[in-house]
């Protein structure tokens, strides 16, 4: 896809960026919808990248931030924190300054788009596991069919290292997710009750229909947050430091989940003030789109 340039008028100048709502093609909507997930490619200029690498300086830095470990003390460990957007001012500029949120609006069909998560996922040096297969709904509060995910590198990736889909997933089954606190185990599951297990797609991957990408900085991949989707592990000599946004529009509504295990992120008190049905509008939840005032340029 071409990139187009933003012209300089007066002594105002703009950046030189690409129109990136322009790459959200009806191509592109139909593939997130039917698919469940697309890569779009050269999506974000590099300040945007330099400004979340910032961010993952800053969430590594701070000793109150929880980094939470998978596969801790073994040679496949890695690291994911989670909801950046309240311990970094970086990671709140991404989400209010850049395109990202008009692009997935223009996914879900929402021209109001809220922030509902985002992680970090650091795979250092030194050949990190993959990530288990699994949907990210099953641990959310919600309903609805306006949600989608948007995942972004730092750095550049084969296909087999970076994240991959089953394709069409989204429209089907909702699955119990894996036990992040035995992520290696694969008969384990988070609620263990009230929804269906995960079939084992990584010991019969061929019966799936898995997609992946090459990924070069820059590149985003936008999906359904109900799509089956599992991350490559690293090699010895790689790295893969990615970020994960998670955004919902108008129809999403607060829901229920087996009562074993907590939603994620947690929201002590979001089920005191709403209940099944409510729209999810909450403190925790920030609007990103339209820009709240106190959030825009020259107000």
């Amino acid at each position: 896809m071409d990139k187009t340039e933003s012209k300089t008028r007066g002594k105002k100048a703009t950046p030189l960026v690409p129109d990136a709502l322009n790459l959200i093609t009806p191509e592109v909507i139909e593939a997130f919808r039917t698919l469940g997930v697309v890569r779009v490619r050269q999506a974000l200029h590099p300040q945007w990248l330099l400004l979340i690498e910032m961010g993952l300086n800053r969430v590594l830095g701070d000793s109150a931030v929880v980094k939470h470990r998978f596969f801790p003390g073994e040679q496949g460990e890695f690291q994911e924190t989670v909801r950046n957007f309240d311990s970094a001012v970086e990671i709140q500029r991404m989400m209010y300054d850049s395109p990202l949120a008009d692009m997935l609006g223009r996914c879900m069909g929402s021209k109001k788009v809220w922030y509902y998560s985002d992680e970090f996922f650091i795979k250092n040096a030194g050949g990190a596991e993959r990530t288990p297969w699994h949907q990210d709904t099953p641990y959310f509060p919600v309903a609805g069919s306006q949600l989608a995910s948007v995942w972004i590198s730092l750095d550049r990736l084969r296909a087999d290292e970076c994240l991959e889909f089953v394709a069409g997933s989204h429209l089907k089954t909702m699955y119990d997710g894996f036990d992040p606190r035995n992520p290696g185990d694969p008969s384990a599951s988070y609620y263990e009750q009230g929804l269906p297990k995960l079939p084992d797609i990584q010991a019969n991957r061929s019966a799936f229909p898995i997609v992946s990408w090459d990924i070069e900085p820059g590149d985003i991949i936008i999906s359904s947050p109900s799509i089956i989707h599992g991350g490559g592990p690293t090699r010895v000599d790689g790295r893969r430091r990615a970020l994960a946004i998670r955004m919902f529009g108008d129809d999403v509504v607060f829901a229920t989940r087996p009562p074993s295990m907590p939603t994620v992120p947690m929201t002590p008190g979001l089920s005191l003030h709403l209940k099944p049905g409510d729209p999810l509008r909450s403190p925790w939840y920030p609007r990103l789109r339209p820009v709240p005032k106190r959030e825009r340029y020259g107000a």
